[in-house]
């Protein structure tokens, strides 16, 4: 990660020096003048934005950088001006005030929560090293976060959040080793081992005042896997001791597996590396917000038409008039007012004010409300909680949810977003043979082989030591039962009688026995994993006092009952004393020794006729002591390897620096190499590889796993030659076994390489995860040569992981092959019915791995990604021009078969021959892609030849992908194509993709959560994307669809009324609305019901939604917003406005009412056409609906009667005094209302009425056959009721009218939805599991149907 944050000078300083604040004098604050380290920022953070001093200028400052925001102030601004004024000066502010006030009470509330936030991390403790006022003597104290500034001495236990980066200056562990979490830095669960500074010399034990050097090291910056810097230490202060990214402990993390430590802090608060990496969701604008910012144009474009037509108008009528004194109703305060062109151009901007409304107003902020409404009820959905994480639906992002109903691309990892990321040991193939482990409740394995094998698993969890079920194999157990430290040497061989020398046979035999062992020993001692045996314990309190344990207190009390010369208690020694000593008063907690007597017995109590050498039993005793083992891995593979080895006794029990114990069954007792160097994994190697000395033999054995193709490459030389092995081999010990082998050929070990590659290729076919073993022996003078390049590339500065991934490599060859193992990581519950839904909804599947090409085609089958009938096309190249080549064969292939289907040589088909198509019926296919192919596929030349290769595919599989590569391909689908994209995963290698699509989903999973926090929406499990997509993403499109078109015409029917009234009012601009009416109509008499529809509203249930998936296609191809719903919402205002103006200026033409009644009937309707309009767009209805709808029109007809009751306006000199309470005494008032009402919204109920007739589109046809089911539950719930009154029993056969839950033809209607005039009579309820049989629904309440 790049550094973004550091704005620091180039041309000033490089590091940064940090005295240790005890060596300062007590008085001298660490901020205060004078101080060496004064200019560091403390550890106090601050997210907020605004304090409350500056909350309202500067977020009225933010706000006013939206131009929606600008031009109604301008119109406010313009009204001000006595000459344009088109409405009361103050009247005409509550609009632009209301929205403010909205917005900026949205703001402050979530500057609340930030604000919350920060104090209560503000206010978290820990312990810090300091002067304590009350005892005078320097301890550690109790201590706020805040009040941490970098040079304090800290105190932490185990399990406790690190609060500030710390140098590691001590820890409870002998070896000096911490091991830390950084889920919440990194997202990753796995422990990270750091290590204490070495090269100081305490004299004693660590003590935080003799700690009093100088550490200079880089200034603050983002990058969490660098850091570098030294100490400054020795009488002069010149010795310097380096440090680097292992001494130091990053805010934020959480200590494990270690007692306590401490440590100095060296950067607080916003210099620390979480908080320079704290970044804010990313801001994204939904492809309906961009059509409805289109729209908004035509809005402004249909404004100054009208402006324009309006002064034109105006100019028109004045100059009608020869002599300028006779105007009517218009007084003018000069001559030159008179003129026609001065007249048009001044009210011109009358009518900007006027017709200010055709630009929705409150629809952002309503927007806004309204996806706040629906993240809600996402957030709270049941189905989408995952129990067993105790983890919900998380939106991270509330501007794109209604782009979850309009993908048409997704993009999947597979390991942890299809897989459950917990791997079990299945398989294992050693020197060429292969030992499948089936699994204990397997049906296919018959009573024999069930027999033959023994299970040793109990109900441990997956970080005890064992593995659940794991079946044993017989020959692999004799001979790890066997393994001891004499059998690890190459010294014990048996000597043919015939001629000294051994036979080919009983060799292979010797050397496989000894590969077996070699084999789990790897399994154990290759890795990173940590071994806890019991709970830890810091005896320092929260507040820094020590508590001895009570045998420590004995101990003590002994002590000093001799000196003392009696056995009373001895008082405590100084604080100061023992606070940094507290590992010398614990004595180490060894785990219990393992029994030498062994033998095996199974779940049933069976004695296994297994024998090891003692006979004895080790059901009782060793496995009792591996139940208390617990394993805390960096990866679900090295737990799944270390947890098999385990079980069949080979068992890691201790991990130190530099020290590796494991419990060899022939040994009856725990064995402990010397761990030399671990070569950790990296992404070019694909290896990782562990160097240790053996205790016996002294010999530096190398040992490596890793993928196939990088372990296999790297053996030696004898694997791949035809020669015979004639390599001469230095005198050694073992000269005996390097003899023996000298007559074997090398197609013997070709055929062990063969043979294991062949099993590989059988596990991934399986769909396992494989990782291939070897061994090497190394020369003592190889492994000094070698060590002294591995030490320089680890102290250089500039391109350390470079230099040591290459000294690496040097080392990791001519490799003895041991043997592979095939882990399975299954499939997630759901996800193949999820992945046909998806699919079936039209949208594109694509997995992109980093997986091996057989495994991802197996997930792909078994996730039914592909399917039986699919032709399967793999692109496999080895360069630039062969792909082209691929590409274009490829092509025209396609392009054949579209003539005349016919099954291709050049192509694999999927399945049997019952997926051959006839000649009439489409081909359809399915493309994989590897990772080589891949990089030279998106290369600007051949990107376009394949992308039209991938369209004419329906899944495609890009295997052996790099994390760069998923985000070119998702860049690519998207620049190229301007469709929606989503990408989901679950690991750090997704962020990429996440962030890159439209859409980013993360999958809180077991890689931690870092493509959660870089994601928009964050679920649990895979299967949840089917409800998330299909029923929120469709719910929140069509609503918010709906809900922009209305929030249009709402504000056009209004001013189409002023603008036929403009007519008859000499286009001078004069209104027949009260303007406080007019003010309020859009923020407060007619905004919420649209506001609740846009929540609450459903055009179809999520039963429906999931049952007919192809519903959900109307998202994608764009059928709710189109580009005419803008046209199509200003036709219907203006002939709603028309009517509404001219029936009740004919009805009012020749009565005495003034027109103030005729403006009085004319806004009741107005306000009732718009309010029922949004009842004849209402779905679905529900009490909050018709209580906000009713409330909506109360409001205004009680403050209307109230405001005339005290003649109250702000359209002076007008007099609104009682026309309300007049108005409505009139029976012409309530006729014309209804009169309006009925002829307005009629044309728009016969087309609603005929479209669900005539043309019904899916919709419409899935809610017909959702009322027919009501229907037919609802003689079935009569005809039970009826039987139940005549006494007779209900027959338990199913009718033809019975609800089949398992009939599978439900979709196998017509485009997957019923026929208007032929709707099923029988309904599948079994495609998707509801709870009580029905969803929970968002909204919380229980729907009907209109």
């Amino acid at each position: 990660m790049g550094n973004f944050f550091d704005k620091t000078n180039k041309s000033g300083p490089k590091s940064r020096t940090v005295t240790p604040n005890h060596t300062q004098p007590p008085d001298l604050a660490p901020n205060a003048k004078g101080h060496p380290n004064r200019t560091f920022k403390s550890n106090r953070i601050r997210t907020t934005k605004y304090s409350i001093i500056t909350f309202i200028p500067k977020n009225l400052f933010e706000q006013f950088h939206r131009f929606a925001n600008l031009y109604f102030i301008f119109v406010v601004c313009l009204n001000w001006v006595p000459q344009v004024a088109a409405f009361g000066k103050e009247i005409a502010m509550i609009p632009v005030i209301f929205v403010l006030l909205v917005t900026a009470i949205k703001d402050a509330y979530e500057d609340f929560r930030r604000y919350k936030s920060d104090k209560c991390i503000n206010h978290k403790t820990c312990r810090v090293y300091k002067h304590h006022s009350s005892d005078g003597d320097e301890r550690y104290v109790k201590t706020e976060w805040k009040d941490i500034y970098a040079g304090d001495i800290v105190h932490l236990s185990c399990d406790e959040i690190i609060p500030a980066d710390i140098l590691l200056l001590h820890s409870s562990d002998r070896a000096g080793l911490c091991h830390v979490e950084t889920s919440n830095l990194d997202g990753e669960t796995n422990l990270k081992q750091r290590q204490v500074v070495e090269g100081i010399d305490y004299q004693d034990k660590f003590k935080p005042e003799k700690f009093c050097y100088e550490v200079e090291c880089d200034l603050p910056n983002a990058e969490i896997y660098k850091f570098t810097g030294y100490i400054k230490h020795g009488p002069d202060r010149k010795k310097k001791v380096p440090l680097n990214k292992d001494n130091l402990l990053l805010r934020g993390c959480t200590i494990r597996n270690t007692d306590f430590i401490e440590g100095m802090v060296v950067y607080g608060g916003h210099e620390t590396k979480a908080m320079l990496n704290n970044r804010s969701p990313r801001y994204k604008r939904s492809k309906l917000e961009r059509r409805i910012n289109r729209d908004v144009i035509y809005c402004v474009v249909l404004l100054l038409l009208m402006c324009f037509l309006s002064a034109i108008m105006s100019a028109v009528w004045l100059g009608a008039f020869e002599d300028s004194t006779i105007v009517p109703f218009i007084p003018f305060e000069s001559e030159e007012w008179y003129n026609p062109y001065f007249q048009g151009f001044v009210v011109f901007f009358t009518y900007i004010i006027l017709f200010q409304t055709v630009i929705p107003l409150a629809l952002y902020v309503s927007i806004e409300l309204v996806k706040l409404g629906q993240v809600f009820f996402i957030n709270y959905d049941l189905d989408l909680y995952y129990e067993k994480s105790d983890k919900r639906m998380e939106c991270r992002a509330l501007n794109i949810t209604e782009d979850l109903g309009q993908i048409e691309y997704i993009f999947s990892d597979k390991t942890g977003t299809l897989t459950e990321n917990e791997m079990e040991f299945k398989s294992c193939t050693i020197w060429g043979t292969d030992y499948p482990h089936a699994p204990e409740f397997d049906e296919n394995i018959d009573d024999s082989e069930t027999d033959s094998r023994y299970s040793i698993g109990t109900n441990i969890s997956k970080s005890s030591s064992t593995m659940e079920n794991l079946k044993i194999e017989p020959g692999l157990f004799r001979e790890v039962m066997t393994m001891s430290l004499r059998s690890l040497t190459n010294v014990e061989v048996t000597v043919d009688s015939s001629g000294g020398r051994l036979t080919n046979y009983n060799e292979m035999e010797y050397q496989k026995s000894q590969k077996i062992q070699d084999f789990f020993l790897l399994m154990a001692i290759c890795n990173t994993v940590v071994v806890t045996t019991h709970a830890h314990e810091d005896l320092m309190d929260e507040s820094g006092i020590v508590h001895l344990s009570p045998e420590e207190e004995k101990r003590l009390s002994k002590l000093n009952g001799k000196r003392n010369g009696n056995g009373n208690n001895p008082h405590l020694p100084p604080i100061s004393t023992i606070s940094s000593t507290v590992d010398s008063l614990k004595k180490p907690i060894h785990p219990p020794k393992l029994t030498d007597s062994w033998s095996f017995a199974n779940g049933g109590g069976r004695e296994s006729p297994l024998r090891t050498p003692s006979e004895g039993s080790i059901a009782g005793s060793v496995y009792s002591d591996m139940a208390k083992i617990r394993f805390e891995a960096e990866s679900p593979d090295e737990l799944a390897l270390v947890r098999a080895a385990a079980t069949y006794g080979c068992c890691l029990k201790k991990r130190s620096h530099g020290k590796v114990t494991v419990h060899l069954p022939g040994e009856g007792a725990e064995v402990e190499f010397d761990l030399l160097h671990i070569l950790s994994f990296d992404s070019t190697r694909k290896r990782m590889s562990v160097i240790v000395k053996h205790p016996m033999t002294k010999e530096i054995i190398l040992l490596t796993k890793g993928a196939d193709s990088q372990v296999l490459s790297v053996l030696d030389k004898k694997y791949k030659e035809i020669e015979p092995y004639k390599k001469v081999l230095e005198e050694t010990e073992t000269h005996i076994y390097n003899y023996a082998i000298q007559g074997l050929q090398n197609e013997e070990y070709k055929k062990i390489v063969e043979d294991t590659e062949d099993h590989l290729y059988n596990y991934a076919l399986q769909g396992l995860r494989t990782l291939c073993m070897a061994k090497r022996i190394l020369h003592k003078k190889e492994y000094k040569r070698w060590k002294k390049k591995f030490i320089e590339a680890e102290a250089a500065m500039q391109d350390r992981e470079e230099k040591i991934m290459e000294v690496a490599c040097d080392i990791e060859k001519d490799f003895e092959l041991l043997g592979a193992t095939g882990i399975e990581d299954k499939l997630q519950d759901g996800v193949p019915e999820t992945i046909k839904k998806l699919r079936e909804a039209g949208i594109n599947v694509w997995v992109l791995t980093g997986d091996k090409q057989e495994t991802a085609i197996e997930i792909a089958h078994s996730s039914q990604l592909f399917d039986e009938d699919q032709l399967m096309i793999k692109l496999n190249a080895n360069d630039r021009e062969e792909t082209e080549a691929f590409l274009d064969h490829e092509l025209g292939e396609i392009e054949k078969d579209k003539k005349k289907p016919r099954p291709s040589s050049a192509r694999r088909r999927m399945g049997s021959t019952k997926s051959l198509r006839s000649v009439n019926q489409k081909m359809e296919y399915a493309l994989v892609v590897d990772g080589k192919t891949l990089a030279f596929c998106l290369e600007k030349s051949l990107e376009k030849k394949f992308l039209r290769l991938t369209q004419m595919c329906k899944s495609v599989v890009c295997c052996r992908a790099t994390p760069i590569q998923k985000g070119l391909v998702v860049k690519l689908i998207m620049d190229n194509l301007k469709k929606l994209s989503l990408a989901i995963g679950d690991g750090a290698n997704d962020v990429s993709m996440i962030q890159t699509a439209d859409v980013g989903v993360g999958i809180s999973g077991q890689e931690g959560m870092q493509a959660v926090m870089a994601s928009d929406f964050a679920i649990s499990r895979f299967c949840f994307l089917q409800k998330l997509l299909l029923v929120h993403g469709h719910w929140c499109y069509t609503r918010l669809s709906r809900f922009s078109a209305f929030m249009f015409y709402k504000s056009l029917v209004t001013v189409f009324c002023i603008f036929w009234y403009q007519i008859y009012a000499g286009w001078s601009g004069a209104v027949q609305f009260d303007s406080i009416h007019l003010m309020f109509q859009h923020v407060l008499y007619t905004s919420l019901p649209p506001i609740i529809n846009g929540i609450l509203d459903r055009d179809l249930s999520a039963e429906t939604l999931l049952q007919f998936p192809t519903i959900y296609r109307m998202g994608p191809e764009d059928q709710m917003y189109t580009r005419k719903s803008f046209f199509v919402a200003a036709f219907d205002s203006l002939y709603q406005s028309a009517i509404l103006f001219y029936l009740n200026y004919l009805v009012y033409t020749d009565s005495v009412a003034g027109v103030w009644e005729f403006g009085t009937t004319t806004t009741v309707g107005l306000i009732l056409i718009i309010l029922f309009h949004n009842a004849v767009e209402t779905f679905s209805w529900i009490w909050p609906q018709w209580l906000i709808t009713i409330l909506s029109f109360l409001v205004y007809w009680l403050f209307a009667i109230v405001i005339n009751a005290i003649w109250f306006s702000f359209d002076h000199p007008s007099n609104p005094y009682w026309v309300m309470q007049n108005t409505m005494t009139q029976p012409i008032h309530f006729i014309t209302v209804v009169l309006t009402l009925l002829t307005c919204l009629l044309p728009r109920f016969v087309v609603r009425v005929l479209h669900r007739t005539i043309n019904p589109d899916e919709i419409v046809r899935a809610q017909l056959w959702e009322k027919e089911q009501e229907m037919i539950h609802l003689k079935e719930m009569e005809e039970r009721s009826r039987n139940e009154k005549d006494g007779n029993v209900p027959s338990c056969s199913s009718s033809p009218d019975t609800i089949d839950k398992d009939n599978n033809d439900v979709n196998g209607i017509t485009n997957n939805i019923p026929d208007t005039n032929h709707v099923t009579t029988r309904q599948r309820n079994g495609d998707v599991t509801f709870r009580n049989g029905k969803s929970h629904i968002n909204s919380g309440y229980e729907h009907t149907e209109m």
